[in-house]
C-alpha cells in the first residue's frame, strides 16, 4: 500500500499500530503482556511523550500517543522495540528482529476523532472475538479511562480532564460516551488511516496539517486494493 513520509508534529496525538514480524504472536504469555508495559513505561520516561490509550494484543498494539515532537517520538519507539526485543529473544534463546518493518502511525485531530480512537484502541478484543465485553479484558486503557483504575501509564489527554471535575466521575461519563459509541463506516477509515500514513480528520484539520508540514495530508488515490493479498496483508 502507497504510505506516505510520516507525518508528526509537536503536542499532536497520534495512533500507533505495530505488530509481529509475518503476524507472529510476540505478546505469548502474562508475562509478556506485563513486559511489554513495562517496556512502555521506562520509555515514556526517557521520552517527551504522553500515553492516553493501549492495548496489547498478541501479535500487535495500538498506542494514542502524543509525542513532544518527532525526536522525543524516535526515541520512545525505539526504546520500547529495542528493550522488548532483547527481552523476547533473551528468554526464547533466538535472535534478530520480532517486529514488522516500521511502526505505522497517523495524526489526528482531537476535536473530530480523539474518543473515536480511544474506542477503536479498546475495542480491540471484543472485535477479535477475544472476550464478550470489554471490561474483561485486562491488557489495555480501559481500565483506568472507564473503571477509574490507575493506571500509572496513562496521562489523561485534556479532552478526557474535561469530561468531569473527579476522577470518578469522569470515568463514569467516558464509560456512558463508550457504551454509546458506534464507529460504523469511520472503523475502517480508522484502520486505513495509519496504514496510509495519513491525518486522520476533517478537512480543516487536513489543510491545516498540510499548511505546516508542506506536505499532503492524504494521499490523492486510491491507495491499494483492499480485497488483495497485499493490502489484507497490512491491516492490523
Amino acid at each position: 500500500m502507497e504510505r506516505l513520509p510520516r507525518l508528526v508534529l509537536p503536542d499532536q496525538p497520534l495512533h500507533i499500530m505495530h505488530r509481529g514480524n509475518n503476524r507472529q504472536n510476540i505478546f505469548e504469555s502474562e508475562e509478556d503482556m506485563v513486559r511489554i508495559l513495562n517496556d512502555i513505561g521506562e520509555s515514556l520516561v526517557k521520552a517527551d511523550c504522553h500515553l492516553h490509550a493501549y492495548v496489547i494484543m498478541t501479535n500487535h498494539l495500538h498506542l494514542l500517543l502524543t509525542p513532544k515532537d518527532k525526536h522525543e517520538l524516535a526515541v520512545f519507539m525505539q526504546s520500547m522495540t529495542n528493550r522488548y526485543v532483547r527481552y523476547f529473544n533473551a528468554g526464547r534463546k533466538r535472535t534478530g528482529t520480532i517486529w514488522e518493518g516500521r511502526f505505522k502511525s497517523c495524526l489526528i485531530d482531537s476535536d473530530s476523532y480523539l474518543f473515536r480512537l480511544y474506542n477503536y484502541i479498546e475495542m480491540n478484543p471484543v472485535k477479535a472475538e477475544m472476550v464478550k465485553e470489554i471490561h474483561e479484558y485486562p491488557w489495555s486503557s480501559y481500565h483506568h479511562n472507564a473503571i477509574g483504575e490507575k493506571d500509572q501509564f496513562i496521562t489523561e489527554h485534556p479532552l478526557y480532564l474535561e469530561l468531569a471535575a473527579t476522577k470518578e466521575e469522569r470515568a463514569t461519563r467516558y464509560k456512558l460516551m463508550m457504551d454509546k459509541m458506534a464507529l460504523g463506516k469511520e472503523n475502517q477509515k480508522i484502520t486505513d488511516a495509519p496504514l496510509r500514513g495519513e491525518a486522520l480528520g476533517n478537512e480543516n484539520f487536513q489543510l491545516w496539517v498540510c499548511k505546516q508540514t508542506g506536505r499532503p495530508a492524504t494521499l490523492t488515490t486510491h491507495g491499494g486494493d483492499r480485497k488483495s493479498a497485499k493490502y489484507q496483508n497490512q491491516v492490523g
